[in-house]
């Protein structure tokens, strides 16, 4: 990974992608840094939320497979 983010700031350099810069050499140990930088998670509360939404989706073709004869009978 870091063979591949020191081969991004190469080839984005004399792009501009990062700015103008006094030293590039000086700053390409904190550009390599930030581009190996794990994502931020979803929290804890955020993730369980996604997985009982997700957990429902397919009771709802059920429901609305069902409810239509369910109410028939009643």
């Amino acid at each position: 990974r870091l063979t591949t983010a020191l081969a991004l700031v190469g080839l984005n350099e004399d792009r501009g992608v990062f700015g103008p810069c006094p030293t590039p050499h000086a700053q390409v140990p904190l550009r390599v840094n930030r581009l190996l930088a794990p994502v931020e998670r979803l929290t804890a509360g955020r993730r369980i939320r996604l997985t009982a939404a997700a957990a429902l989706v397919p009771v709802v073709p059920v429901f609305v497979a069902f409810v239509p004869g369910l109410r028939a009978l009643g």
